[in-house]
């Protein structure tokens, strides 16, 4: 693409192959704002693979690209490879330190490596990168797991901020292999190693849709006036539905970017020794308080996650604020978990929350309402547990089929009369088949 402003682009070309690889990059203005830094918040968003480990990748072979021609940092820390594009169109260890020996022989497979989420279980970006890392090749995939784009970038974090920001609806999940230095060889070859192995290049990577991975989002409009209200406009959608997924972490748009019609995000800032400790001890507090549940949706085991941000105890029951996550969208609920309830199934108020959502979940209520509630929607953002039992017969299953409170207590009004239009039209649907019936039955 064409490069930016204060920028200078390097170009490098392997023997033999015909592949132009672009490394873009611009210098760091003085001038140029920083982004605050925000302490992770009460939503998290889907938990991560539980997979651990950190990604290796062995030493390359084949031709060399010139060492002299040095990348510079792009937008985000995100290297943008262009040209041809090769032969083919959950948890890691807590930072481990990369050394050159430690690398292996080939490149990592992309099935070898865990799906990790872009938004953590805290609500932030915020992948674990190995001590001494310069470099990494990384793949980001959709909702479905379906790979969408290779990039490089000398700043994970950064890359993905980037990519979360430009394509949203598109990241959900990413795999990386990282450097000790910054390999360019080493780099290609991942990369298309994992075009071949996804059978060609993801649709990201075509020339049809790379601008939108590589390329600030243009908002349209005509006009310079125009231009910025689009922006705006489409900066407050990106933004609402970064918050419906579950990110807590401050994205702040560049208004000189904003003013020339796109949107794009700053970079985050480096944090203090200081911060870093503030943000880790963060993170512990909200780990402890997450768990990793199931339920059973249409015989099919699916996991979500419960996060308990706030749990009011007193003697008339608990009230629980919780963060549930499912398909990687979090969703707040307030639940109301009556004194008679905690004493009847003899369960703390995690477990009754935990099985309450399980069950809700199962039934597949939608986990977001607004505005006014039609007679059939479950309030399901603010309810208390009476409620469930109330709209649901079948609750008790939830808890082994044990007596529930409420059972002796609720006036059920269930219609054994059809009665208004209703009536008339099944009174005039049942004249109408006597009629056909005794036709049939005296044929003219």
């Amino acid at each position: 693409g064409t490069p930016r402003k204060h920028a200078r682009t390097t170009h490098a070309r392997t023997r033999g192959k015909g592949t132009s690889l672009t490394l873009v990059g611009s210098t760091m203005s003085t001038t140029r704002a920083m982004q605050k830094s925000v302490l992770p918040c009460a939503r998290p968003a889907a938990f991560e693979a539980r997979h651990r480990g950190a990604s290796r990748l062995g030493p390359p072979s084949g031709a060399a690209l010139a060492s002299s021609r040095r990348p510079l940092r792009g937008p985000g820390g995100l290297l943008a490879v262009q040209g041809s594009e090769g032969r083919g169109s959950r948890r890691p260890a807590a930072h481990p330190r990369v050394h050159a020996a430690d690398l292996s022989s080939a490149p990592a497979s992309l099935d070898s490596l865990p799906f990790k989420s872009i938004i953590s279980v805290e609500g932030e970006v915020h992948p674990e990168e190995a001590e001494g890392v310069a470099s990494s090749v990384f793949g980001i995939f959709d909702q479905a797991q379906q790979l969408q784009f290779v990039g490089f970038s000398k700043h994970l974090k950064n890359s993905l901020r980037t990519m979360l920001g430009r394509q949203t609806e598109l990241c959900y999940f990413y795999k990386h292999v990282d450097f000790p230095d910054i390999d360019q060889e080493a780099m290609m070859q991942v990369r298309d190693a994992w075009f071949e192995e996804n059978h060609g290049m993801p649709i990201g990577n075509t020339a049809a849709k790379r601008q939108g991975w590589q390329q600030p989002l243009s908002a349209g409009g005509i006009s310079e006036k125009g231009k910025q209200v689009a922006a705006r406009q489409l900066l407050e959608t990106i933004q609402k539905k970064l918050d419906q997924r579950g990110l807590r972490e401050e994205m702040v748009p560049n208004e000189e970017d904003l003013a020339k019609g796109v949107v794009e995000f700053l970079p985050c800032r480096e944090l203090t020794e200081e911060e870093k400790e503030q943000k880790a001890e963060q993170r512990r507090k909200i780990l402890e308080a997450t768990k990793t549940c199931a339920t059973v949706v249409d015989g099919r085991t699916e996991e979500f996650t419960l996060f308990f941000e706030n749990i009011y105890e007193s003697n008339g029951g608990a009230m629980v604020d919780c963060v549930v996550t499912k398909d990687d969208v979090a969703t707040n609920h307030r639940i109301i978990i009556g004194e008679d309830y905690l004493k009847a199934l003899n369960l703390s108020a995690e477990a009754v929350t935990e099985r309450t959502v399980a069950f809700l979940l199962a039934k597949k209520v939608d986990r977001k309402t607004e505005g006014l509630l039609m007679s059939n929607q479950f309030p399901i953002n603010y309810f208390a547990l009476s409620t469930v039992e109330q709209h649901f017969d079948d609750f008790s299953l939830a808890f082994e089929e044990k007596a529930l409170p409420g059972e002796d207590k609720f006036w059920r009004f269930n219609r054994i009369h059809d009665y208004g239009w209703s009536a008339d039209d099944r009174f005039k649907q049942q004249q109408q088949q006597q009629g056909q019936q005794e036709r049939e039955a005296n044929p003219v």
